[in-house]
């Protein structure tokens, strides 16, 4: 591929909040980033090296970002 397709495209963006903590959170970014981003991200589960610290909402966390899209 030609390089000068490139030039006039702007970057793809995926964006989101790194960890969710609720649904209000959730929604509420992606409400403010709806016009930004092309591709909605959230983590839902972040494992961690320290047990019994915040690993994320889990599975949960599944039926809120259905309300993203």
């Amino acid at each position: 591929m030609k390089i000068e397709k490139f030039i006039h495209k702007k970057p793809y963006l995926i964006a989101g909040p790194c960890s969710v903590e609720s649904e209000q959170q959730l929604l509420q970014i992606a409400t403010k980033i709806q016009n930004i981003a092309d591709v909605f991200r959230a983590g839902i589960w972040k494992p961690r090296t320290k047990p019994n610290s915040f690993e994320g909402v889990g599975e949960k966390g599944l039926q809120w970002l259905k309300k993203t899209s």
